[in-house]
Order: C-alpha cells, then structure tokens, then sequence
C-alpha cells in the first residue's frame, strides 16, 4: 500500500518497508549573472588598455609622494568632535567650535599635533620624490606657513575622552585610473585630497569626480526634469542644493557614504543598499534594457531589496551589498561605470530625478509638534514655503538624512512669539530657515531663489505675534 501526501515543500511518497522519499519542489532560485555572462563581463574587463594605471602626471619630475590625511586621523577626529558634546551630525564643510574653555585648550593641541604630523609626512614626501625621480627638488614650504613645533603630549582629559590619536597626515602614492569604454574614457586618481581635519574620510582607495555642476544647465535640462514631474521651481531648489553635491556623473567612494553617485550625491552606505540602491532598482524596473547596456553587462546589479550586486572580476563570485561596496570602492572601473551611466544615460538621470523627489524633496515630509501644549501634526510646506527656506530643508536631508533640532526650533519659536498652529509658523519662515541652516546659506544673493521674509515680528509674552508697527503680521511671502 502506498501513500501519497503533497505538501507545500515537496512531494512525499510513502511506501510500506521503504523510507519517505522527498521531492522538493521549490523552484531554484535564478542566478543574479550566468556563467556566461561572467565569462563575457571577464572578458571585456580585461582587454589590453581596458583599464590602466600609473602614477599622477609629473610624477616624473615632481616624484609620486604626496602627504594626504589618514582615514585613521579622519576616524579619530569624528569621535573626538562627537565626544566633545557637538551635538548631532558633524557639518562636512566646517569643525564644530569649542564648548567650553577647556575643549578650546583641546582643540589648539589637536591642530598642534595635525600641523606637525602634515609636516612630517610634507618632509617625508620631499624625501622620498628626490630618492624616486633622482633629482634634487626644491626645499618645501609649511603647509601652515610657518614651521610648526613638536607637540607636547596629549592632555590626560582629551586622552581619556577619545583615546591616543593615530598619525593625521602620511605619505603616499596617489594613481591615476584611467577607464576605456567603446564611447566614453573616464581618469580619477585615488588618495582623495580633501579638507584639513576633515572627518568623513574612510577609503585610501577611493576616487572623487564632480561630474558637470547643473546650475549651468538649468534651461537644458528643464525638459529631463519636467519629464519626472518636477516643475523650475523645484528645479532651481535641485540645482542650488546639488552644488555642494556633483552632477549626474559625479561619484565619491572615499567617505562614510561608502558609494556616492549623482546630482544628490545618492549613496550606498554601509550596508551597500541605501538611497543608491533606490535609483538603481528604479532604472532597473522602469528601463530594463537600459540598466542591462549601462550596468549588468559591465558587472553592476542591484537586487530586489536595492542592494547593489558586484561581479569580483578576479574570481568570478557575486558580491551583495556591503561586499559589493568593498568591490566597487577597490575596483576602480565600477567607479567609471557610473560616471559613463551619468554621462550618457538617460534613464539614469530619469531615475536620480524621481528617487531625489521621493526621498529628500522635503515639502511634503509630515511632522508632529507640540504647539502651546496641543500636539499637532503639519507638513513642511505648511511653514516652509519660499524655494530657499525648502532648499535649506533639503540641504539638511540630503547631508543628514534628517532635519536636525527642527521640533525644539518651531517649539521655543513658537512660544516665544505666542503662535499655535503650524500654519501660523510661516510666519517666522525667516526665522526658521536662518535656524535651519545647514552647509550653505540659501538666502544669499548667490542663489536666484524666492526667499522669505523678516516681518519684523517682535517676541509677544500674550501671545498673537506683532510687527514692529503693532499690526498683525502679513502672511510670509
């Protein structure tokens, strides 16, 4: 006698004397590449000239030593400044000042000890480019302008708060990357220069390239922008926030965003899926062919939850998010691949405009106050309502992902001037948005925005804020 069971895993058939005999049914996953498109992503990788290396240019003369900050340094100086009570997100474009007396006594040794360690590895470079080139090189001068004193040691207080620092500034060995595709040649060196005591820096590895700015481009590219549902104004808000961030092909892969790429700087984060991962799953769902000429014939993917997928060109195994990060920053014509995309896809830019509306255009972003002791829920347009108050919003989002002490703000702003509603904020828009600023200052003339008002409100212990005519305020403008 036998007996016969479907089951949701399988198939069983039992028979009287003989084991159960399990059929599973479930249907094999698909591999993300076949082994033939590995085999051909392999070979187009490794055509001669495909991908070069060599040292920057004059690096014959001038030696291929440069001092550059360590991404130990950068590390140590993040905990420092978060350490210190600087509250939040560290600004990328300026240190957090002093708090106290006693940070300032902090700070000074800080920038004591990063002077000497970028003179250091200044003499070191010098050194090392007379014994590389054979020549004998001009003397070099203090990056400070004055040659700096060896520090004492470190204060007992600062050691205890962050630990010993490692070495800020070394020498190294930038190289120049240069990318042949069939329509498009890409060069971007590694060991990314960037700001003193700057302290996002992460990959040695990484390359920066800052893509062509879309300021220049407003009227060209009104049509691209129109087509994803954003009107010139929002596209004028687009344009001033992605100054600080790049173009359509700009890519950054030396910072905590692990992988950046775009007009908003979309970045794959830590666990390699992130806002970038939205736009490539975006472009990958709305233009399939598209994504397959711009991405996976070259190695690129991205799976259904938006984690980017690399092919390690060197095994042929299928890196996943995090692992594909490392294979992207350390694989330098990964990089190129998405500037190529940038450059020459549109469908790429289709897919960055449509994610940068869903994800950080603020307007519609919902928050919950508490407004003279009644709690409320508004959205941002409610009180943010001029194209440089929403441009400082989204400067905020797109660099923090979040709005900062915005709820403390409206609160204290609030009672100070006796409002009670949202609504009622747009008043103080001005206010607001000077309080909210983040990298850049939107209300300056640079910028040819629409920009709120002071209407002269003076602060009203009763409540019903006045101008300073005693007439009730006019509506924001």
């Amino acid at each position: 006698m036998s007996v016969v069971v479907l089951t949701k895993v399988g198939l069983i058939v039992s028979i009287a004397g003989i084991a159960a005999i399990t059929y599973n049914l479930t249907p094999k996953a698909e591999p993300i590449f076949t082994t033939e498109e590995i085999t051909s992503i392999k070979k187009f990788w490794s055509e001669p000239n495909r991908h070069v290396v060599s040292f920057l240019p004059n690096s014959d003369t001038s030696g291929p030593y440069q001092a550059r900050l360590t991404p130990e340094g950068s590390t140590w100086l993040l905990k420092y400044f978060k350490a210190k009570g600087s509250g939040g997100k560290i600004s990328p474009t300026q240190d957090p000042s002093p708090n106290s007396e006693r940070q300032k006594v902090w700070d000074a040794w800080i920038d004591s000890e990063y002077n000497w360690d970028e003179w250091q590895a200044t003499i070191r470079s010098w050194d090392l480019n007379q014994r590389a080139t054979g020549l004998r090189l001009t003397d070099p001068l203090p990056p400070t302008g004055t040659r700096p004193q060896q520090p004492t040691a470190i204060p007992a207080d600062l050691k205890q708060l962050a630990g010993e620092p490692p070495k800020f500034v070394e020498a190294v060995t930038p190289r120049l990357f240069k990318t042949t595709f069939p329509d498009f040649i890409h060069s971007a060196p590694d060991n990314t220069k960037v700001r003193r005591k700057f302290a996002y820096y992460r990959f040695r590895e990484g390359i920066m390239d800052v893509g062509t700015p879309i300021r220049p481009q407003l009227e060209k590219l009104a049509p691209l922008f129109e087509r994803a549902g954003v009107d010139e104004s929002k596209l004028r808000i687009f344009s001033a926030v992605s100054s600080l961030e790049g173009g359509f092909d700009s890519i950054n892969t030396y910072d905590t965003g692990y992988v950046s790429v775009g007009f908003i700087q979309f970045a794959s984060l830590s666990g390699g899926s992130g806002s970038l991962g939205q736009v490539m799953l975006d472009m990958k769902k709305e233009t399939p062919d598209d994504f397959e000429n711009n991405f996976r014939r070259f190695g690129l993917d991205v799976t259904n939850k938006g984690e980017l997928v690399a092919v390690k060109l060197d095994t042929g195994e299928i890196k996943i998010g995090a692992e594909a990060n490392a294979e992207i920053i350390n694989n330098r014509r990964y990089a190129s691949t998405f500037v190529r995309a940038g450059k020459l896809s549109e469908s790429f830019k289709l897919a960055q405009i449509r994610v940068a509306m869903d994800q950080y255009y603020p307007a519609e972003d919902s928050i919950t106050v508490t407004l003279n002791g009644v709690s409320q829920t508004g959205k941002i347009k409610d009180f943010i309502q001029t194209e440089a108050g929403l441009a400082t919003f989204m400067d905020r989002k797109v660099n923090t992902g979040k709005y900062g002490d915005l709820n403390n703000i409206l609160e204290n702003m609030a009672a100070d001037y006796g409002l009670t509603s949202l609504k009622e904020c747009a008043k103080l828009e001005y206010q607001i948005t000077r309080a909210m600023i983040w990298r850049k200052d939107y209300c300056s003339p640079d910028y040819a925005l629409t920009k709120p008002r002071d209407l002269g409100l003076t602060k009203s212990r009763g409540g019903g804020g006045r101008n300073n005519r005693g007439n009730p305020p006019p509506a924001a403008h």
